[in-house]
């Protein structure tokens, strides 16, 4: 198969190498199956306040062609202004809505224009197009009319679960339920806790053209060889060989709510317990939590390491003691998949979207939603019990081994999409 990738989402978010590893596992479980593959991305970040341009990963597997959208750095310098006067996530909904529409729009243009420059240009005649999130929805299908062929739409998770019983919601978020709504030939949407397949069921999303997938994971081919001096070397003294290691993996972003892991610190302090954070990720929250850090008096109980590439989270992982996630929207995410593979006990809190995977006493200690000082207890107990965290790595491990592998994921998906292509006439 041929296919053409139409992605409104950086391949990596964080600096080029961290953030979500679906994309590139999507597009490397693509290749791996055989396929020919080319991908258009943006030249900026939309999501992000940062208007630099991004730092494009480039491979010798695939050709990344990038759309220039130089209206974008304007939109986003808008945004950054009007965050400043009502803060970042209470924007005024006229607004918000003026500014993402106008995003989808302008970016279906600029991909529709790169996605033809692509094909005639470079005489590339794809069998499908895919699209990677609701705002290259739009262009997928576009395109997939003007070739004739048909198009994907790959969903990262929603947020419109909860306002699905509210009147006019399609007309009151648009861009969100844009990757619902745009007629495709499919559309993938992960099942990452957000609980996208009752958004689809609330749109009428026939099943026969809908499929709700777990993400994979891609562990290490052997064990890695990393150890703890290692990482006290590579980041200094500040990072101490016997205390106990909570780690936590992802974009410094609101409802990430990384400040619940602080609060929890906070209590091990108190309680004199030896405990470090390790942070791995970047975000426009960064500077806020480092801030609540000094303020709570740990700012030497945690280590802010920024963005790491994808592939030494499994080092980090390897010289671990406790794995943290206390996420607000889902908890169901592919850093969790990753713990658990890595056999590592879990501090999180109590969430439906991962009932099925984190169980309290068994391989986790969780805690209500906003109960800072049971979260702090829970990471106090775990730290001072190895007893408890050695049975606990033996559950990760039994749950583990019922994970799809990245490989056995996209084996799966390439044969949704052969099968999607033998009855076109071409």
């Amino acid at each position: 198969m041929k296919i053409l990738h139409i992605s409104a989402l950086p391949i990596w978010s964080m600096d080029g190498k961290g953030g979500m590893p679906s994309l590139r596992e999507t597009l490397s479980g693509h290749i791996r199956e055989d396929c020919t593959i080319k991908v258009i991305l943006p030249r900026y970040d939309l999501f992000s306040d940062d208007l630099a341009p991004l730092s494009i990963e480039r491979t010798g597997a695939y050709k990344v062609y990038t759309a220039p959208c130089k209206w974008l750095p304007v939109i986003k310098s808008f945004r950054n202004r009007v965050s400043r006067v009502f803060g970042r996530n209470t924007i005024p909904y006229p607004i918000r809505c003026m500014i993402n529409i106008s995003m989808l729009l302008l970016l279906t243009l600029s991909l529709v224009k790169a996605g033809n420059k692509v094909c005639y240009r470079g005489k590339f005649s794809p069998d499908l197009v895919y699209s990677h999130n609701q705002y290259a929805a739009l262009a997928g299908f576009i395109l997939g009319k003007e070739w004739r062929i048909p198009n994907i739409t790959r969903l990262y998770g929603t947020f419109l679960a909860d306002l699905m019983k509210k009147p006019f919601v399609s007309l009151r978020y648009p861009t969100a339920a844009a990757g619902y709504l745009v007629p495709s030939n499919l559309l993938i949407c992960a099942n990452d806790g957000t609980r996208g397949d009752e958004v689809a069921e609330k749109f009428k999303i026939p099943n026969h053209r809908f499929r709700f997938w777990q993400n994979g994971i891609d562990p290490p081919s052997e064990k890695p060889s990393t150890i703890r001096q290692d990482l006290v070397n590579r980041f200094g003294p500040k990072l101490r060989l016997e205390s106990i290691w909570a780690i936590s993996c992802s974009r410094l972003s609101n409802w990430k709510r990384i400040d619940r892991m602080l609060y929890a610190i906070s209590y091990c302090k108190r309680k004199n317990v030896d405990c470090q954070l390790v942070v791995a990720g970047d975000g426009p929250e960064k500077k806020n939590l480092k801030k609540l850090a000094i303020k709570l008096g740990i700012e030497d109980l945690v280590l802010w390491i920024g963005a790491v590439d994808h592939d030494d989270i499994w080092g980090l992982m390897n010289v671990a003691n406790i794995f943290m996630i206390t996420n607000d929207v889902t908890n169901r995410c592919n850093p969790l998949f990753e713990a658990a593979w890595a056999n590592l006990p879990v501090i999180s809190i109590k969430d439906s979207s991962t009932s099925d995977l984190l169980i309290h006493n068994c391989n986790a200690l969780l805690s209500g939603k906003d109960n800072s000082e049971e979260l702090g207890q829970n990471l106090a107990i775990l730290c001072e019990n190895r007893i408890l965290r050695e049975k606990m790595k033996v559950q990760q491990k039994k749950m583990a081994e019922s994970f799809w592998t990245w490989e056995k994921r996209m084996k799966k998906e390439v044969a949704e999409l052969e099968r999607l292509i033998r009855p076109v006439d071409r």
